[in-house]
């Protein structure tokens, strides 16, 4: 058992109608068990930071794309975060909204375990000075933007050269994004409370093409190479796949485990992550098919 969990913060979906019923049946249940509630519809809340900093939980209702957001805003605090899911994959979020009515009272009761993951940071560097720094929950990538053109990217870890690539990107992922783009990109699966990275190159051309598997300790630097300035070819830095940074050619960045941990509230086994895996990898309807007698588009 855990202490119990008194101040909540429930941040939900504004633009999914059936997150309001589920948000106010959580108020309900949480203010039954003695806890303060505060809620918010979007992370750019004005007063969020300061409620964050005096909750003991972080309740999401979203997919996990919203809670990747809300994870990014715990893990400085020091807080756990738990989710409803209210997305396709739901690999994150901790309940179904079904089980909201059983699950919720006895995480707020203390009968949940902490589930700590490695973050990502990522530091930007243009002529020797920093111009930006970045906390990522899943994953960032280093690569070409708009233009179709390859960008050269030469990668040093540990402070050792290792190769230049040659590839429209360089992915490093954390355990929880390993499931997400490093995993399109051939990337291993890897645990969610392993202390590891995993850095993987996207349609390498003539390059070293494996993916690697680092210790969380280990620190990546890539240095850019773009032949001409944009519009005619350019590169960027996306993290977590939402903040989009545009890289200059010379830019250098550099990837490490984050001095801070996500940390997720549990109160399922301590086994869930693989009981789950291959249902939600195989037959998660993230892109449901089609009816084969579907016709093709008509030409306009």
């Amino acid at each position: 058992m855990s202490r119990p969990l008194r101040r909540i913060t429930l941040v939900t979906l504004p633009h999914k109608a059936e997150t309001a019923e589920v948000a106010a049946q959580a108020i309900a249940l949480a203010r039954h068990c003695g806890a303060e509630v505060w809620t918010a519809d979007s992370w750019e809340a004005p007063d969020l930071p300061t409620h964050l900093a005096e909750s003991d939980l972080l309740l999401a209702l979203g997919g996990d794309g919203w809670l990747i957001q809300g994870a990014r805003l715990a893990a400085p605090a020091g807080i756990p975060i738990a989710g409803v899911n209210f997305g396709k994959m739901g690999f994150l979020a901790e309940f179904e909204p079904e089980e909201i009515a059983r699950g919720l009272p006895r995480l707020l009761s203390g009968e949940y375990w902490v589930e700590e993951r490695v973050t990502l940071a990522v530091e930007h560097q243009r002529n020797g000075a920093v111009v930006g720094r970045h906390l990522a929950v899943n994953d960032a990538l280093v690569g070409r933007g708009r233009i179709n053109r390859i960008v050269r990217l030469h990668t040093w870890v540990d402070g050792q050269y290792m190769t230049s690539y040659a590839a429209d990107g360089l992915l490093v992922a954390t355990p929880t994004g390993s499931t997400a783009s490093n995993l399109a990109a051939d990337g291993p699966v890897l645990p969610p409370d392993i202390a590891a990275l995993v850095m993987v190159p996207v349609m390498p051309f003539v390059s070293f093409r494996n993916a690697l598997v680092l210790n969380a300790s280990s620190r990546v630097d890539v240095q850019v190479s773009i032949s001409a300035p944009p519009p005619l070819h350019e590169a960027i830095l996306s993290v977590d796949g939402g903040t989009t940074i545009f890289v200059q050619d010379g830019d250098r960045l550099s990837f490490t485990g984050g001095a801070v941990r996500c940390r997720f509230a549990r109160v399922r086994p301590k086994h869930y992550f693989y009981a789950m895996l291959v249902p939600k990898l195989q037959r998660s309807p993230i892109l449901p098919p089609l009816p084969p007698d579907t016709p093709p588009p008509v030409a306009s």
